[in-house]
């Protein structure tokens, strides 16, 4: 009897195309799996099937719970999964595989890490045990010193190529005193950093071995695919055991570039993760190997490198100087740049100015990422949700909230549909879309989504990082934001709510004390908290505890960003309304909603939604001193408001898309050639 389905005879013609019969064959091939002894044999020796094929049945396996655990084992070996991310076409297929796995608490990603680790973390020439186990893996038995140079010479041309664009690329795509790292971004230091001679010739250095080769392309793939899947700590482990091997070893033609590179791949891991201290060390790294910078580094890996320095500093709320190295990799990107690179260069550079409130280039900069990312990469990859969830933020920061939301719910469907559910990446995206349903609805009262998304941000972070992580904390942030809001609807309903603020209260000092020990009180992140917490004691009638927060929410803003910042004027409009409405204070309140108003009509113009709870609160200071005359004055302005934020609701008519595709010069041209914005000083732009 046959073992091969029956087929179904109503099926539609294509049932003998070659798709239908190679899946067949895939379903007949993974049923016959399980738990016998020739069974594991066969598994066992899957690998010698073609990586394609390979990676199609590794797939399938991964959705059958019987088989997880054989599966976990097979992808475990280093030689199997190497194998496997070192083929491009696999790469999503094998993102998904780490996700079902992971979902389903098989540690991948510690197995994976720990046993590159136990083979490549200490001195393996010198220890005969880790010889034998490599020789029974087959990784190294190579018979002839031939072909030990042919293999060589294959892996060093895979590395020339590795920044090509590929999927192995690295960049996917936040304490120490911060004294030591602004003292290396004076504007002496960026000429020094690319011009010094290098301290190392390129020529007469002796070549790598093949193991050599081997254990170091093999750590820059692994560490960048764990970052990529999500598994931050695992990369680090990896990048910082490649990293220390890397400095034992001695000057080679090659050295460098694969220190550079290697360190770059670890920053970014660092920085997203949160590990500021461990960031600060291979940030400092780089700055050292940064003064030997020759033309054997491709100037796409400088110009990567310096967007993950951005990234750090952007992760840290340092923005003058995420702006200044954004702009220095902006300088630094090429037209033959891989379009994995350029996106990501483009990426981060948008990001930074729009914090600068330089929303003309932020607009250009990740249009072209998105459409570059679409264009290269396809709607379902990751890139591309990368690139979305940037535009999201840039949208939400111009006021275009209603298009903030919906390409944020995009970005969250494109990851989920890549990493599943319990993953690090899905949890920012859940928390993004959760803080943008928040802004959204905040004038209707109806947070049922931004709440749903929140909790799930929250119960991911809480079971992928410790309860002190400053990614939980952030997310708990939006959740107390969230908390505060319901609590003041029902009890404008008539209800006691008093549980739901104090929730709220101890998620937003969790926040501020984790925030002052990692960033310090200066910060902008700092202040944030401060502010959050202002607004609370407002709700809760503790009021002086309320200006207090406040008042130390707007100094930390203006010593960092300038007086006309968003932040500043946020602030300042907190401290209107706790003087306009609960400590009568009403020309204190006139005169902080005035300048208010005015950062809000420099950065955003007349149609700003926030322009509507200033405009309130002056029509209620004017009303209540009887100067009616200034009372009509702003309830007219109100009601011409009320016209423009009607017309504007469901468009982004300041900065609409730019549909145009531009060459890497042409956006290059663009962005050096824009007027800077009024609020920006010329320090912060001057990229020369």
């Amino acid at each position: 009897m046959s073992c091969w389905p029956a087929m179904n005879s109503s099926a539609p013609g294509n049932s003998n195309t070659p798709k239908f019969l190679y899946d067949l064959a895939l379903d007949v091939l993974v049923r016959s799996l399980g738990t016998t002894v020739p069974s594991l044999d066969r598994i066992h020796r899957l690998p010698e099937l073609p990586r394609n094929i390979l990676i199609d049945v590794y797939e399938m396996m991964s959705k059958r719970d019987f088989l997880k655990d054989t599966l976990l084992e097979e992808i475990c070996r280093l030689d199997v999964f190497t194998r496997l991310v070192r083929y491009s076409p696999a790469r999503s297929k094998l993102l998904r595989i780490v996700a079902s796995l992971m979902a389903s608490k098989k540690p991948l990603a510690s197995r994976l890490s720990g046993a590159y680790i136990a083979r490549y973390g200490q001195d393996w020439e010198l220890n005969g045990e880790l010889e034998g186990e490599r020789q029974a893996e087959g990784m190294l038995q190579l018979p002839s010193a031939a072909r030990q140079d042919d293999r060589a010479r294959e892996l060093l041309r895979e590395y020339n190529t590795l920044h090509a664009g590929d999927d192995e690329a690295a960049g996917t795509s936040t304490s120490s005193s911060t004294s030591t790292c602004r003292s290396h971004d004076s504007v002496q230091n960026k000429v020094a950093l690319q011009t010094e001679p290098s301290v190392m010739a390129p020529t007469n250095l002796q070549e790598l071995p093949v193991e050599e080769l081997q254990a170091i392309d093999m750590g820059l793939r692994l560490g960048s695919f764990l970052s990529e899947a999500g598994w931050m700590q695992e990369s680090i482990a990896v990048l910082s055991c490649l990293n220390a091997r890397l400095k034992r070893l001695p000057p080679h033609k090659y050295w460098l570039e694969m220190r550079y590179d290697c360190l770059q791949r670890l920053l970014y891991a660092e920085s997203a993760h949160c590990n500021f201290k461990l960031a600060h060390r291979t940030y400092e790294e780089l700055i050292e190997l940064n003064r030997s910078l020759t033309d054997t580094v491709p100037a796409q890996l400088v110009a990567l490198t310096y967007s993950q320095i951005s990234a750090m500093y952007f992760a840290r709320n340092e923005y003058n100087n995420s702006h200044m190295w954004s702009g220095l990799a902006m300088r630094s990107l090429k037209a033959s740049a891989s379009p994995r690179i350029a996106i990501d260069v483009l990426r981060q550079a948008a990001k930074a100015c729009v914090v600068k409130r330089d929303f003309a280039r932020a607009n250009l900069l990740i249009c072209q990422a998105v459409r570059r990312a679409r264009q290269h990469f396809g709607v379902n990859h990751q890139k591309y949700g990368d690139a979305l969830l940037d535009y999201g933020f840039f949208l939400l920061n111009v006021d275009s909230v209603f298009q903030s939301v919906n390409v944020y719910k995009e970005a969250l469907a494109v990851r989920r549909g890549i990493f599943g559910n319990m993953n690090f990446h899905v949890a920012i995206a859940h928390e993004d879309l959760s803080y943008a349903y928040y802004v959204h609805e905040y004038s209707t009262g109806d947070f049922s989504c931004a709440q749903d998304h929140v909790d799930k941000a929250v119960t991911i972070m809480k079971n992928l990082v410790p309860s002190n992580h400053l990614m939980l904390a952030s997310a708990k942030r939006v959740k107390a934001l969230l908390l505060e809001e319901i609590a003041l609807d029902k009890m404008a309903d008539g209800m006691d709510e008093e549980d739901l603020l104090l929730q709220s209260e101890q998620l937003h000092n969790f926040a501020l004390l984790l925030s002052l020990e990692v960033f310090g009180e200066v910060n902008v992140q700092t202040a944030k908290h401060y502010g959050n917490l202002g607004r609370l004691y407002q709700t809760m009638n503790r009021f002086e505890e309320a200006e207090r927060m406040h008042q130390k929410a707007i100094k930390i803003k203006t010593d960092l960003l300038g007086a006309f910042d968003y932040e500043v004027g946020l602030s300042i409009g907190h401290l209107a309304s706790l003087y306009n409405y609960q400590m009568k204070k009403y020309r204190d309140a006139e005169k902080l909603y005035l300048r208010s108003i005015d950062i809000s009509l420099r950065l955003f113009g007349h149609s700003y939604s926030g322009l509507e709870y200033d405009y309130l609160g002056l029509c209620h200071v004017y009303e209540t001193l009887h100067d009616f005359e200034k009372y009509l004055k702003y309830a007219h302005t109100l009601e011409n408001w009320q016209i423009l934020r009607g017309q504007n609701i469901t468009q982004n008519s300041s900065y609409p898309a730019i549909e145009e595709d531009y060459t890497i010069e042409e956006v290059k041209s663009k962005f050096f050639t824009m007027s800077p914005p009024s609020n920006t000083t010329p320090l912060q732009l001057d990229y020369n």
